[in-house]
C-alpha cells in the first residue's frame, strides 16, 4: 500500500486496500495526496513517488478544468458525497486499460464518488481527509454502446421492406407527417412521386416470381440512386408500387425526377413480352406536391399521387401525369 501512515495499518489491511478492483485515493486537509491504492496508480502508469504529497492538478492538470474540480470543491464546501457518472462526466482521470484487454477504447471509463470525512472522524485525525472512489464501469458503457446499436438496427429493419431495403409504409407514414409540418413552418413545397411497374402481374406470369422479385430489386437501386438528398425518402407502398417523398421539391423538379427514373428503368432492357406498351419493362408515375399556398395532409398528398398515377396509366402508361393544385392533371409521355 503507497501511503505515508503505512505503519498505523494491520498488513491484511494494507493488502486489502492495494488488491481492491476499485481506485483509492486520499487527500489531506490541503488536498494534498496521501494514499493511492495499487489499482489506481497502475491504471494511471504512475508511481507511488509522482503521486503522493502533491496535490491531484500537480499530477493531473486536466483536472482543474474538468467538472471534477467543482464536485470536488462543492463536496468539501457542503461535507456531502458527490458522485461522478461516466455519462455526464466522461472520464476525468486519464486512467487507462491494460494492453491486454483493450478492443476500441483505451481509456478506462469512470463512475466516481467524492467522500469527506465526517465531522466527528475529521476532529479524531486533527484534519479532514477526503476519500475518491474510482470504479471502471468501462464494460457497462460497453455493453450500454452495443444494445443501443442493436436497438437502433432493430428500429432500422423494422422500418424497412424485407425484399427491397426500401422503406416500409410505417417509414413512409412517419416520414411524410414530418417532412408535411417542416414544409409548413418554413414554407417550402413536399412533392409525393407513386410509381408502379407496367403489366406487372403478367410479367410475374410469364418469367416467374422470383424473377418479378429481383425486377422489384432493380427498380428500388434505381429510386435510392436518384432520390439521395439527405432527407428524401423511397418506399414500398404495396405490391409493385413505390413512392418517393421530395422535401423541398417542386412540380417540375419532381416531376423531371420521376422522368430520369422511367429513362433508367427502361435503360435497364429487362426484357416483358407480356408488355402492350415495350417489350421492356417500364414504369409509370404519378406527382402530387404539398405547396406553401395549398398545403395537403399526408392522406391528401399521397391520393392526390395515386390519381395521378392512374392517370398515366389510363394514357397508355410507360409516362409521368402530374397533378395540378386545383387536381388537374398534365401527362409526359416518356
Amino acid at each position: 500500500m503507497q501511503s505515508l501512515e503505512n505503519s498505523a495499518l494491520q498488513p491484511w489491511a494494507a493488502w486489502a486496500l492495494d488488491y481492491l478492483e476499485v481506485g483509492l485515493l486520499v487527500l489531506d486537509g490541503q488536498n494534498r495526496v496521501v494514499f493511492a491504492n495499487q489499482w489506481f496508480l497502475r491504471h494511471a502508469r504512475l508511481s507511488s513517488t509522482q503521486v503522493l504529497h502533491k496535490s491531484l492538478p500537480e499530477v493531473f492538470p486536466q483536472l482543474e478544468t474538468s467538472h471534477f474540480t467543482l464536485f470536488l470543491e462543492h463536496a468539501l464546501a457542503s461535507g456531502f458525497p458527490a458522485l461522478l457518472s461516466q455519462t455526464l462526466h466522461p472520464a476525468p482521470f486519464p486512467l487507462y486499460m491494460p494492453a491486454s484487454q483493450r478492443s476500441q477504447d483505451k481509456q478506462l471509463r469512470q463512475s466516481i464518488r467524492i467522500i469527506p470525512m465526517g465531522y466527528q472522524a475529521a476532529s479524531a485525525a486533527e484534519q479532514r481527509y477526503t476519500l475518491i472512489q474510482i470504479s471502471d464501469v468501462t464494460n457497462s458503457v460497453l455493453r450500454e454502446r452495443l444494445l443501443k446499436a442493436q436497438a437502433s438496427k432493430l428500429q432500422d429493419m423494422a422500418n424497412l421492406d424485407s425484399l427491397t431495403g426500401l422503406g416500409n409504409r410505417r417509414l413512409l407514414d412517419d416520414k411524410l407527417l414530418v417532412e408535411l409540418r417542416a414544409a409548413s413552418r418554413l414554407g417550402t413545397s413536399v412533392a409525393a412521386i407513386m410509381f408502379d411497374l407496367d403489366y406487372f402481374k403478367q410479367f410475374n406470369d410469364l418469367y416467374g416470381h422470383l424473377s418479378g422479385d429481383e425486377c422489384l430489386r432493380k427498380v428500388a437501386t434505381i429510386l435510392r440512386d436518384i432520390c439521395k438528398r439527405p432527407h428524401d425518402l423511397v418506399a414500398r407502398f404495396g405490391g409493385e408500387e413505390m413512392v418517393a417523398i421530395l422535401p423541398e421539391t417542386d412540380r417540375a423538379g419532381a416531376l423531371q425526377l420521376a422522368g430520369e427514373v422511367l429513362r433508367r428503368v427502361r435503360k435497364l432492357g429487362i426484357a416483358h413480352a407480356g408488355s402492350a406498351v415495350a417489350d421492356v419493362l417500364t414504369l409509370s408515375a404519378g406527382v402530387a406536391v404539398s405547396e406553401p399556398g395549398h398545403l395537403l395532409t399526408p392522406e391528401a398528398l399521397l391520393d392526390q399521387a395515386d390519381h395521378a398515377l392512374y392517370s398515366a396509366k389510363n394514357a397508355g402508361r410507360n409516362q409521368v401525369c402530374g397533378t395540378r393544385t386545383q387536381g388537374e392533371s398534365l401527362a409526359l409521355t416518356h
